[in-house]
């Protein structure tokens, strides 16, 4: 970490929140209510291969700051409330989960009950299903971690140290994200191609591992958490078919359906991936509320069934982060 980025971490930021300038942003915000997204949580310190985890410590300060600034509700509620046009008076905020890693679970969710905090955990079900099955972005960061050389796939030759493709004009994860159901053809010739990831992984598995059947029954009916559809198994969805598209909110729902005896009705689109025509699929999927991750569309900002969100950073922060939430709230707020 450079000097410069070291002393705003450490000096500016807690700075800058520590007398309220981002309370001052927060106040000139026009809109009223907002939806903050995580991934994991971790207690593993250093040696990360990813950032999408966020540390326990960092985690439970956010939460307090949020529970101080704002009205904390469920992602049930913040939906009815945007499509009956009722604006709260004190600015409000409902927390999600994509994914569903295991840590979600032992970590999170152990903190969430202490401040009595509502979630939304959105599921993979593929998951749910396969002891096997991990997030196909942890298999490549897991590859990309250990490998010092040029890496090809599919002909393309993808340039260490970014594994970026000056033909394609993509990095290594644009390509795969894009390449529809051939993705895990490429994942599997990667997997094939550099197995020590498997390795790697072993010494780390509270940040790879979601959570399986077997253990999920013991959370299906944890009153703070309200489930909903990652997909089935995390394509991003602009890149498939009709059908394909069909399959992934479907599957995913009747799994979970099945698994918590609760209606699902959200879904929340893997990397904020969607089509025109994905919205028309997922409507008629039975999804009345619909998260990505900002709007792709002019006109999607008037659809009161699709909302953004903001990624909350694991790489920086708490006060970082609290600073750009602040600053940044009326370009995800609503």
């Amino acid at each position: 970490m450079s000097l410069s980025k070291s002393i705003a971490r450490k000096v500016i930021f807690p700075f800058i929140t520590g007398v309220g300038i981002d309370k001052l942003f927060l106040m000139k915000a026009r809109k009223k209510s907002i939806i903050i997204n995580f991934h994991g949580v971790t207690s593993v310190i250093g040696n990360r291969f990813n950032n999408r985890h966020f540390d326990v410590s960092d985690f439970e300060k956010t939460l307090v700051y949020l529970k101080h600034n704002f009205n904390i509700v469920s992602l049930s509620e913040i939906f009815k409330n945007h499509q009956s046009g009722v604006a709260p008076q004190k600015k409000t905020v409902a927390l999600t989960f994509d994914d569903g890693y295991l840590n979600n679970f032992t970590v999170a969710l152990p903190i969430l009950k202490k401040h009595n905090i509502p979630a939304t955990f959105y599921l993979i079900s593929k998951g749910l299903q396969d002891d096997s099955y991990y997030v196909w972005p942890d298999i490549v960061d897991l590859i990309q971690k250990n490998i010092r050389k040029d890496i090809i796939l599919n002909s393309y030759v993808f340039k260490f140290p970014g594994f970026y493709c000056e033909e394609l004009d993509k990095s290594l994860v644009d390509f795969i994200k894009s390449s529809g159901y051939s993705r895990d053809t490429y994942i599997n010739e990667l997997a094939l191609a550099y197995p020590y990831y498997k390795t790697t992984a072993k010494q780390f598995p509270e940040l790879i591992e979601l959570i399986r059947k077997d253990d999920f029954s013991k959370y299906s009916q944890e009153p703070l958490i309200e489930y909903g559809s990652h997909t089935h198994a995390h394509y991003n969805l602009e890149y498939l078919t009709d059908e394909e598209s069909r399959f992934e909110m479907g599957e995913s729902k009747r799994i979970i359906v099945e698994l918590t005896g609760k209606k699902v009705i959200s879904i929340a689109f893997p990397d904020g991936s969607y089509s025109k025509r994905t919205l028309e699929l997922a409507k008629e999927a039975g999804y009345e509320n619909l998260v990505a991750v900002e709007y792709k569309f002019k006109e999607n900002n008037q659809q009161s069934g699709l909302l953004s969100r903001f990624t909350i950073s694991n790489s920086t922060t708490p006060e970082s982060n609290m600073l750009r939430l602040a600053m940044q709230f009326d370009k995800y707020a609503f």
